[in-house]
Protein backbone atom coordinates (compact mmCIF):
# COMPACT_ATOMS: atom_id res chain seq x y z
CA UNK A 1 0.00 0.00 0.00
CA UNK A 2 2.90 2.37 0.69
CA UNK A 3 4.01 2.02 -2.94
CA UNK A 4 0.57 3.16 -4.05
CA UNK A 5 0.67 6.16 -1.72
CA UNK A 6 4.11 7.12 -3.00
CA UNK A 7 3.00 6.71 -6.63
CA UNK A 8 0.01 8.98 -6.04
CA UNK A 9 2.12 11.55 -4.20
CA UNK A 10 4.71 11.66 -7.03
CA UNK A 11 2.03 12.18 -9.67
CA UNK A 12 0.19 14.85 -7.65
CA UNK A 13 3.40 16.69 -6.70
CA UNK A 14 5.03 16.38 -10.11
CA UNK A 15 8.41 15.34 -8.74
CA UNK A 16 10.12 12.74 -6.57
CA UNK A 17 11.61 15.39 -4.29
CA UNK A 18 8.32 17.16 -3.54
CA UNK A 19 6.59 13.83 -2.98
CA UNK A 20 9.34 12.82 -0.57
CA UNK A 21 9.02 16.09 1.34
CA UNK A 22 5.29 15.54 1.73
CA UNK A 23 5.66 11.93 2.86
CA UNK A 24 8.79 12.44 4.98
CA UNK A 25 10.89 10.21 2.72
CA UNK A 26 14.17 10.77 0.91
CA UNK A 27 14.22 11.23 -2.85
CA UNK A 28 16.07 7.93 -3.22
CA UNK A 29 13.44 6.09 -1.16
CA UNK A 30 10.69 7.49 -3.35
CA UNK A 31 12.56 6.56 -6.53
CA UNK A 32 13.21 3.04 -5.20
CA UNK A 33 9.53 2.55 -4.37
CA UNK A 34 8.44 3.62 -7.87
CA UNK A 35 10.99 1.33 -9.52
CA UNK A 36 9.77 -1.52 -7.33
CA UNK A 37 6.16 -0.90 -8.33
CA UNK A 38 7.11 -0.77 -12.00
CA UNK A 39 8.99 -4.05 -11.65
CA UNK A 40 6.07 -5.69 -9.86
CA UNK A 41 3.62 -4.61 -12.56
CA UNK A 42 6.13 -5.07 -15.39
CA UNK A 43 5.17 -1.64 -16.69
CA UNK A 44 6.82 1.75 -17.11
CA UNK A 45 4.58 4.09 -15.16
CA UNK A 46 6.42 7.41 -15.47
CA UNK A 47 8.29 9.37 -18.08
CA UNK A 48 11.39 10.87 -16.47
CA UNK A 49 12.97 13.91 -18.09
CA UNK A 50 14.71 17.20 -17.40
CA UNK A 51 11.38 19.00 -17.29
CA UNK A 52 10.02 16.63 -14.64
CA UNK A 53 7.91 13.50 -14.55
CA UNK A 54 4.68 12.60 -16.33
CA UNK A 55 2.49 9.53 -16.56
CA UNK A 56 2.89 7.08 -19.40
CA UNK A 57 -0.32 5.75 -20.95
CA UNK A 58 0.14 2.61 -18.85
CA UNK A 59 0.72 4.80 -15.81
CA UNK A 60 -2.52 6.67 -16.42
CA UNK A 61 -4.44 3.38 -16.51
CA UNK A 62 -2.79 2.15 -13.31
CA UNK A 63 -3.25 5.49 -11.53
CA UNK A 64 -7.03 5.22 -11.93
CA UNK A 65 -6.93 1.90 -10.04
CA UNK A 66 -4.49 3.23 -7.46
CA UNK A 67 -6.76 6.14 -6.62
CA UNK A 68 -9.74 3.81 -6.26
CA UNK A 69 -7.78 1.44 -4.02
CA UNK A 70 -6.50 4.24 -1.79
CA UNK A 71 -9.96 5.80 -1.66
CA UNK A 72 -11.51 2.51 -0.49
CA UNK A 73 -8.66 1.92 1.95
CA UNK A 74 -9.19 5.36 3.49
CA UNK A 75 -12.93 4.70 3.69
CA UNK A 76 -12.27 1.37 5.44
CA UNK A 77 -9.96 3.03 7.99
CA UNK A 78 -12.57 5.69 8.72
CA UNK A 79 -15.29 3.10 9.15
CA UNK A 80 -13.06 1.08 11.49
CA UNK A 81 -12.43 4.24 13.49
CA UNK A 82 -16.14 4.95 13.68
CA UNK A 83 -16.84 1.42 14.93
CA UNK A 84 -14.19 1.97 17.59
CA UNK A 85 -15.84 5.21 18.66
CA UNK A 86 -13.25 7.47 16.99
CA UNK A 87 -13.43 9.77 13.97
CA UNK A 88 -10.15 9.39 12.11
CA UNK A 89 -8.77 9.61 8.58
CA UNK A 90 -7.98 12.09 5.84
CA UNK A 91 -10.50 14.28 4.02
CA UNK A 92 -9.63 15.96 0.71
CA UNK A 93 -11.79 18.97 -0.11
CA UNK A 94 -12.00 21.08 -3.26
CA UNK A 95 -12.95 24.75 -3.17
CA UNK A 96 -13.03 27.85 -5.36
CA UNK A 97 -11.74 31.29 -4.29
CA UNK A 98 -14.91 32.99 -3.06
CA UNK A 99 -15.79 30.00 -0.87
CA UNK A 100 -12.18 29.82 0.37
CA UNK A 101 -12.34 33.44 1.50
CA UNK A 102 -15.86 33.63 2.92
CA UNK A 103 -16.99 30.21 4.10
CA UNK A 104 -14.13 27.74 4.40
CA UNK A 105 -12.35 29.28 7.43
CA UNK A 106 -15.46 29.03 9.62
CA UNK A 107 -16.28 25.55 8.36
CA UNK A 108 -12.76 24.25 8.97
CA UNK A 109 -12.59 25.86 12.41
CA UNK A 110 -15.73 24.03 13.51
CA UNK A 111 -14.73 20.81 11.74
CA UNK A 112 -11.31 20.65 13.41
CA UNK A 113 -12.93 21.33 16.76
CA UNK A 114 -15.54 18.59 16.29
CA UNK A 115 -13.28 16.03 14.58
CA UNK A 116 -9.66 16.59 15.65
CA UNK A 117 -8.66 13.11 14.45
CA UNK A 118 -9.55 13.86 10.81
CA UNK A 119 -6.77 15.46 8.78
CA UNK A 120 -8.10 17.88 6.16
CA UNK A 121 -6.41 18.74 2.87
CA UNK A 122 -7.98 21.23 0.52
CA UNK A 123 -7.32 22.11 -3.09
CA UNK A 124 -8.37 25.40 -4.66
CA UNK A 125 -9.15 25.67 -8.37
CA UNK A 126 -11.63 26.58 -11.08
CA UNK A 127 -14.92 24.80 -11.62
CA UNK A 128 -13.68 22.55 -14.43
CA UNK A 129 -10.54 21.55 -12.55
CA UNK A 130 -12.47 20.76 -9.37
CA UNK A 131 -15.01 18.64 -11.21
CA UNK A 132 -12.20 16.63 -12.80
CA UNK A 133 -10.50 16.15 -9.43
CA UNK A 134 -13.70 14.77 -7.90
CA UNK A 135 -14.32 12.50 -10.89
CA UNK A 136 -10.75 11.15 -10.68
CA UNK A 137 -10.80 10.51 -6.90
CA UNK A 138 -8.06 13.10 -6.37
CA UNK A 139 -10.37 14.78 -3.87
CA UNK A 140 -13.34 13.37 -1.95
CA UNK A 141 -15.77 16.25 -2.22
CA UNK A 142 -15.80 19.78 -3.61
CA UNK A 143 -17.70 23.02 -3.45
CA UNK A 144 -19.14 23.57 -6.93
CA UNK A 145 -22.09 25.18 -8.67
CA UNK A 146 -25.05 23.19 -9.93
CA UNK A 147 -24.22 24.14 -13.53
CA UNK A 148 -20.72 22.67 -13.23
CA UNK A 149 -21.48 19.40 -11.48
CA UNK A 150 -22.99 17.31 -14.28
CA UNK A 151 -22.56 13.53 -13.77
CA UNK A 152 -21.77 14.06 -10.08
CA UNK A 153 -24.06 13.89 -7.06
CA UNK A 154 -24.83 17.45 -5.95
CA UNK A 155 -26.03 18.79 -2.59
CA UNK A 156 -27.35 22.37 -2.99
CA UNK A 157 -26.43 24.72 -0.15
CA UNK A 158 -27.56 28.22 -1.12
CA UNK A 159 -28.31 30.60 -3.98
CA UNK A 160 -25.55 33.15 -4.49
CA UNK A 161 -27.22 36.10 -6.21
CA UNK A 162 -25.34 38.37 -8.58
CA UNK A 163 -25.05 42.04 -7.71
CA UNK A 164 -23.52 45.17 -9.21
CA UNK A 165 -20.35 46.56 -7.65
CA UNK A 166 -19.24 50.10 -8.43
CA UNK A 167 -17.00 52.84 -7.00
CA UNK A 168 -18.30 54.49 -3.85
CA UNK A 169 -18.53 57.88 -5.58
CA UNK A 170 -20.31 56.61 -8.69
CA UNK A 171 -23.58 58.42 -9.57
CA UNK A 172 -25.45 55.10 -9.71
CA UNK A 173 -24.41 54.00 -6.22
CA UNK A 174 -27.47 55.65 -4.61
CA UNK A 175 -29.89 53.44 -6.55
CA UNK A 176 -31.67 50.64 -4.65
CA UNK A 177 -31.35 48.36 -7.66
CA UNK A 178 -29.79 48.47 -11.10
CA UNK A 179 -30.65 46.75 -14.36
CA UNK A 180 -28.08 45.60 -16.91
CA UNK A 181 -29.56 48.32 -19.12
CA UNK A 182 -28.50 50.93 -16.54
CA UNK A 183 -24.86 49.85 -16.63
CA UNK A 184 -24.41 48.78 -20.26
CA UNK A 185 -22.94 52.15 -21.28
CA UNK A 186 -20.24 52.15 -18.57
CA UNK A 187 -16.82 50.44 -18.78
CA UNK A 188 -17.29 46.90 -17.50
CA UNK A 189 -14.85 44.53 -15.83
CA UNK A 190 -15.84 41.01 -16.87
CA UNK A 191 -15.11 38.17 -14.42
CA UNK A 192 -13.41 35.09 -15.91
CA UNK A 193 -13.56 31.39 -15.06
CA UNK A 194 -16.57 31.80 -12.81
CA UNK A 195 -19.87 33.56 -13.43
CA UNK A 196 -18.92 35.05 -16.79
CA UNK A 197 -21.31 32.73 -18.63
CA UNK A 198 -24.23 33.86 -16.46
CA UNK A 199 -23.32 37.52 -16.93
CA UNK A 200 -22.89 37.25 -20.69
CA UNK A 201 -26.22 35.44 -20.98
CA UNK A 202 -27.84 38.19 -18.93
CA UNK A 203 -26.64 40.94 -21.29
CA UNK A 204 -27.50 38.85 -24.37
CA UNK A 205 -31.02 38.20 -23.09
CA UNK A 206 -31.62 41.95 -23.15
CA UNK A 207 -29.86 42.38 -26.50
CA UNK A 208 -27.06 44.38 -24.91
CA UNK A 209 -23.30 44.34 -25.40
CA UNK A 210 -21.28 45.35 -22.34
CA UNK A 211 -18.37 47.75 -22.82
CA UNK A 212 -15.75 45.31 -21.56
CA UNK A 213 -12.70 47.16 -20.28
CA UNK A 214 -10.91 43.93 -19.36
CA UNK A 215 -11.51 40.35 -18.24
CA UNK A 216 -10.06 39.22 -14.90
CA UNK A 217 -10.20 35.89 -13.07
CA UNK A 218 -9.05 37.01 -9.61
CA UNK A 219 -11.93 38.28 -7.45
CA UNK A 220 -9.81 40.64 -5.38
CA UNK A 221 -8.32 42.17 -8.53
CA UNK A 222 -11.84 42.85 -9.85
CA UNK A 223 -12.78 44.59 -6.59
CA UNK A 224 -9.55 46.63 -6.61
CA UNK A 225 -10.11 47.82 -10.18
CA UNK A 226 -13.68 48.86 -9.40
CA UNK A 227 -12.44 50.73 -6.32
CA UNK A 228 -10.00 52.62 -8.60
CA UNK A 229 -12.93 53.70 -10.80
CA UNK A 230 -11.77 51.68 -13.82
CA UNK A 231 -15.21 50.21 -14.41
CA UNK A 232 -18.25 48.47 -12.95
CA UNK A 233 -18.72 44.76 -12.52
CA UNK A 234 -21.26 42.09 -11.63
CA UNK A 235 -20.20 39.50 -9.09
CA UNK A 236 -21.87 37.00 -6.74
CA UNK A 237 -22.67 38.20 -3.23
CA UNK A 238 -20.11 35.78 -1.83
CA UNK A 239 -17.36 37.63 -3.74
CA UNK A 240 -18.38 41.11 -2.58
CA UNK A 241 -19.17 39.96 0.96
CA UNK A 242 -17.56 42.01 3.71
CA UNK A 243 -16.39 45.61 4.01
CA UNK A 244 -14.47 47.07 1.09
CA UNK A 245 -13.51 50.74 1.31
CA UNK A 246 -14.48 52.76 -1.74
CA UNK A 247 -16.87 50.08 -3.03
CA UNK A 248 -20.65 50.16 -3.32
CA UNK A 249 -22.94 47.20 -3.86
CA UNK A 250 -26.34 47.51 -5.51
CA UNK A 251 -28.96 44.82 -6.01
CA UNK A 252 -29.28 43.56 -9.57
CA UNK A 253 -32.83 44.05 -10.84
CA UNK A 254 -32.73 40.91 -12.95
CA UNK A 255 -32.86 37.86 -10.68
CA UNK A 256 -29.74 35.89 -11.50
CA UNK A 257 -27.81 33.53 -9.26
CA UNK A 258 -25.52 30.54 -9.07
CA UNK A 259 -26.48 27.61 -6.86
CA UNK A 260 -23.49 26.71 -4.69
CA UNK A 261 -23.28 23.26 -3.19
CA UNK A 262 -21.16 20.18 -2.61
CA UNK A 263 -20.34 17.74 -5.41
CA UNK A 264 -19.12 14.19 -4.97
CA UNK A 265 -19.09 10.89 -6.82
CA UNK A 266 -21.48 8.74 -4.81
CA UNK A 267 -23.54 10.28 -2.03
CA UNK A 268 -25.10 7.01 -0.75
CA UNK A 269 -21.63 5.51 -0.20
CA UNK A 270 -19.74 8.38 1.42
CA UNK A 271 -17.07 7.75 4.03
CA UNK A 272 -17.69 8.77 7.66
CA UNK A 273 -15.39 11.79 7.26
CA UNK A 274 -17.23 13.03 4.17
CA UNK A 275 -20.61 12.50 5.85
CA UNK A 276 -19.40 14.50 8.86
CA UNK A 277 -18.16 17.31 6.61
CA UNK A 278 -21.45 17.46 4.70
CA UNK A 279 -23.52 17.68 7.88
CA UNK A 280 -21.30 20.31 9.47
CA UNK A 281 -21.18 22.41 6.29
CA UNK A 282 -24.98 22.38 6.08
CA UNK A 283 -25.22 23.64 9.65
CA UNK A 284 -22.68 26.43 9.08
CA UNK A 285 -24.22 27.60 5.81
CA UNK A 286 -27.65 27.56 7.40
CA UNK A 287 -26.38 29.96 10.05
CA UNK A 288 -25.41 33.61 10.05
CA UNK A 289 -22.40 33.39 7.72
CA UNK A 290 -24.36 33.57 4.45
CA UNK A 291 -27.15 35.73 5.78
CA UNK A 292 -24.75 38.46 6.89
CA UNK A 293 -24.20 39.18 3.20
CA UNK A 294 -27.95 39.35 2.53
CA UNK A 295 -28.93 42.13 4.92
Amino acid sequence: MLQFEIFRAVVDAGSFTKAGDKLGLSQSAVSHAIKGLEAELNLTLLHRGRSGISLTSEGEAMMAYVRQILHLTEKMKQEAGRLNGMEVGTLRIGTFPSVSASLLPSILEKFHSAYPGIHVEFHEGGYTELKQMVSSNIIDISFLTSNDSANLDFIPLFQDHLQVILPGNHPLQTKKQLSVRDIASYPFIMPKDGCDDLIKQLFAKHHLQPKVYCEIADNQAIIAMVQKNLGLSIVPELVAHGNHDGLSRVRLKEQCFRTVGLALQNLPQVSPAVAAFINLTKSVVGGHIIHEGRK
